[in-house]
Protein backbone atom coordinates (compact mmCIF):
# COMPACT_ATOMS: atom_id res chain seq x y z
CA UNK A 1 0.00 0.00 0.00
CA UNK A 2 1.30 3.47 -0.78
CA UNK A 3 1.15 5.88 2.62
CA UNK A 4 0.86 9.47 1.78
CA UNK A 5 1.24 12.11 4.33
CA UNK A 6 0.70 16.15 4.13
CA UNK A 7 1.67 18.29 6.55
CA UNK A 8 0.12 21.57 6.89
CA UNK A 9 1.25 24.50 8.68
CA UNK A 10 -0.53 27.96 8.99
CA UNK A 11 -2.65 26.69 6.23
CA UNK A 12 -0.09 25.90 3.82
CA UNK A 13 0.88 22.25 2.81
CA UNK A 14 4.68 22.43 3.59
CA UNK A 15 5.78 18.86 3.44
CA UNK A 16 5.20 15.78 1.57
CA UNK A 17 6.09 12.27 2.55
CA UNK A 18 5.24 9.15 0.17
CA UNK A 19 5.63 5.54 1.14
CA UNK A 20 5.68 2.09 -0.34
CA UNK A 21 3.75 0.35 -3.56
CA UNK A 22 0.30 -0.01 -4.36
CA UNK A 23 1.10 -3.65 -5.43
CA UNK A 24 -2.27 -3.78 -7.37
CA UNK A 25 -0.72 -5.71 -10.10
CA UNK A 26 2.43 -6.73 -11.52
CA UNK A 27 5.33 -4.47 -10.38
CA UNK A 28 5.94 -2.21 -13.21
CA UNK A 29 2.60 -2.36 -14.61
CA UNK A 30 0.63 -1.06 -11.57
CA UNK A 31 -1.80 2.03 -12.83
CA UNK A 32 -2.22 2.93 -9.39
CA UNK A 33 1.75 2.94 -8.62
CA UNK A 34 2.08 4.74 -12.01
CA UNK A 35 -0.89 7.55 -11.52
CA UNK A 36 0.93 8.19 -7.93
CA UNK A 37 4.44 8.54 -9.35
CA UNK A 38 3.30 10.79 -12.31
CA UNK A 39 0.93 13.48 -10.10
CA UNK A 40 4.27 13.68 -7.29
CA UNK A 41 7.18 13.70 -9.84
CA UNK A 42 5.36 16.32 -11.60
CA UNK A 43 4.52 18.66 -8.91
CA UNK A 44 8.19 18.45 -7.94
CA UNK A 45 9.14 19.28 -11.53
CA UNK A 46 6.64 22.11 -11.20
CA UNK A 47 8.11 23.66 -7.83
CA UNK A 48 12.24 23.31 -9.71
CA UNK A 49 11.37 23.95 -13.21
CA UNK A 50 8.55 26.24 -14.00
CA UNK A 51 9.01 28.26 -10.61
CA UNK A 52 12.74 27.73 -10.49
CA UNK A 53 12.74 27.37 -6.91
CA UNK A 54 14.98 25.44 -4.74
CA UNK A 55 13.44 22.12 -3.20
CA UNK A 56 15.14 19.63 -0.83
CA UNK A 57 13.40 17.02 -2.00
CA UNK A 58 14.43 12.70 -2.22
CA UNK A 59 13.13 9.98 -4.77
CA UNK A 60 14.17 6.49 -4.65
CA UNK A 61 11.88 3.43 -5.31
CA UNK A 62 9.03 3.25 -3.45
CA UNK A 63 9.70 6.42 -1.88
CA UNK A 64 9.43 10.24 -2.64
CA UNK A 65 9.38 13.16 0.04
CA UNK A 66 9.62 16.91 -0.12
CA UNK A 67 9.92 19.97 2.11
CA UNK A 68 8.76 23.35 1.48
CA UNK A 69 10.05 24.47 5.24
CA UNK A 70 13.60 26.05 4.75
CA UNK A 71 11.64 28.54 2.15
CA UNK A 72 10.84 32.18 2.27
CA UNK A 73 7.25 32.86 3.25
CA UNK A 74 6.77 34.03 -0.46
CA UNK A 75 8.38 31.09 -2.13
CA UNK A 76 5.87 28.58 -0.03
CA UNK A 77 2.51 30.65 -1.55
CA UNK A 78 3.83 30.39 -4.77
CA UNK A 79 4.21 26.26 -3.85
CA UNK A 80 0.60 26.06 -2.75
CA UNK A 81 -1.25 25.78 -6.01
CA UNK A 82 1.14 22.66 -7.24
CA UNK A 83 0.80 21.01 -3.77
CA UNK A 84 -2.49 21.18 -3.16
CA UNK A 85 -3.12 20.11 -7.08
CA UNK A 86 -0.58 17.07 -5.74
CA UNK A 87 -3.04 16.24 -2.52
CA UNK A 88 -6.34 16.69 -5.02
CA UNK A 89 -5.04 14.41 -7.44
CA UNK A 90 -3.80 11.25 -4.58
CA UNK A 91 -7.25 11.84 -2.65
CA UNK A 92 -9.19 11.43 -6.06
CA UNK A 93 -7.07 8.27 -6.60
CA UNK A 94 -7.53 7.01 -2.85
CA UNK A 95 -11.32 7.75 -3.51
CA UNK A 96 -11.32 4.78 -6.24
CA UNK A 97 -8.70 3.04 -4.96
CA UNK A 98 -8.45 3.11 -0.91
CA UNK A 99 -6.95 -0.41 -0.86
CA UNK A 100 -3.89 0.61 -2.60
CA UNK A 101 -3.71 4.08 -1.25
CA UNK A 102 -3.98 6.40 1.90
CA UNK A 103 -3.67 9.61 2.16
CA UNK A 104 -3.39 11.62 5.42
CA UNK A 105 -3.22 15.35 6.49
CA UNK A 106 -2.02 16.51 9.69
CA UNK A 107 -2.02 20.03 10.60
CA UNK A 108 1.21 20.73 12.61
Amino acid sequence: MIEAFFKRESCNLVSVVLKGHAESVNQGYDMVCSAVSAISQTTVIGITEVLKLELKYSIKDGFLSFSLKDMKQDDILKCQVLVETMLLGLKSIEFNFSEYINVKVEEV
